[in-house]
């Protein structure tokens, strides 16, 4: 049972001959993502893969198959019992995982997170992320844009708990509020599920006929609200805008059914990711927070979609 919950998809051995002689200690580093089969967290893992192999770090990589508490707790307790120099850890939720990791530090392990936190950050060594409440108020500022000040508009979004996409519709609501316009008809929750995104946006469409804008906190939702628009004949009236930018994605953007993207750089996370675990193995002092690049992407920037695409891919 413990061993089913457990996705290994990964193991990357980066020692190398100057490496080794940088890192007389342990330089293992443990890397737990959100979940299994994510573009973006495939990404990561690329971008700490490829930095691990530069620093000389032995990277091991994990992931539940599901993005849910139950499902990450047992992949952290087995980091625990490996005991690694350093952990890197999406968080699946900000309150569940506060236990699990804080008994990973109590431990001895340095223990950082990536792309998400937690609601008690004291035993952490650093925390690298996107400005979530930034993007959220990105993606409000192009809605109201895209719908000329005018339509009522919905958030569909992960079950509350995951502190990147609650901070990402925190930030598009509070910015909303500022456009006299547009209605807010709330939040629904897909729970990383895109047959469940789908089926939101076609039962939207039927209770609110004037539904004029859609707002996907990630990449699950957004490919789901894709095949809903699709399966409705809305995906020309309807705007959706989506953050993340999986092949789906880019592909939907460059087809006119997503009108713009919130892309982040899961690349570049998992890059400083190993540069702040080499920092804290090495016993340097390392920045509390880290911010990586978030961007929005218009309508047309075709280009600027290609450059920010998630290559799950680590040769490319």
């Amino acid at each position: 049972m413990f061993a089913r919950a457990i996705t290994m998809i990964g193991l990357l051995v980066g020692s190398t001959a100057q490496g080794t002689a940088a890192f007389a200690a342990d330089h293992s580093v443990a890397l737990v993502l959100g979940v299994n089969g994510s573009p973006f967290y495939e990404a990561l893992a690329c971008g700490a893969s490829d930095e691990a192999k530069k620093l000389g770090l032995t990277l091991n990589v994990s992931a539940p198959s599901q993005f849910a508490a139950d499902q990450q707790v047992p992949v952290v307790d087995a980091v625990t019992a490996r005991h690694p120099a350093v952990a890197v850890i999406v968080p699946t939720d900000s309150q569940a995982l506060v236990a699990p990791m804080r008994a990973l530090a109590k431990s001895g392990v340095d223990v950082v997170t990536a792309d998400q936190t937690l609601n008690d950050t004291s035993f952490l060594k650093a925390q690298i992320e996107t400005d979530n409440l930034l993007g959220g108020k990105l993606a409000a500022d192009e809605m109201n844009t895209l719908l000329h000040g005018k339509g009522s508009v919905l958030v569909i979004t992960q079950p509350p708990g995951s502190t990147a996409q609650d901070e990402r519709t925190a930030g598009f609501v509070t910015e909303l509020k500022t456009f006299p316009g547009i209605h807010y008809l709330g939040a629904q929750y897909q729970s990383d599920d895109p047959q469940k995104a789908a089926e939101i946006v076609t039962s939207s469409l039927s209770a609110h006929s004037d539904l004029a804008g859609i707002f996907s906190t990630n990449d699950q939702g957004a490919i789901g609200a894709i095949t809903g628009l699709r399966q409705a004949g809305a995906g020309k009236r309807v705007k959706l805008i989506a953050y993340d930018a999986a092949t789906p994605e880019v592909s939907a953007f460059k087809n006119g059914t997503i009108a713009a993207l919130i892309a982040q750089n899961p690349k570049q996370e998992g890059e400083v990711a190993m540069e702040v675990a080499a920092k804290l193995i090495a016993g340097k002092k390392v920045a509390p927070t880290v911010y990586s690049d978030i961007a929005v992407i218009h309508d047309g920037d075709n280009a600027k979609a290609d450059a920010f695409a998630y290559k799950a891919d680590c040769s490319l």
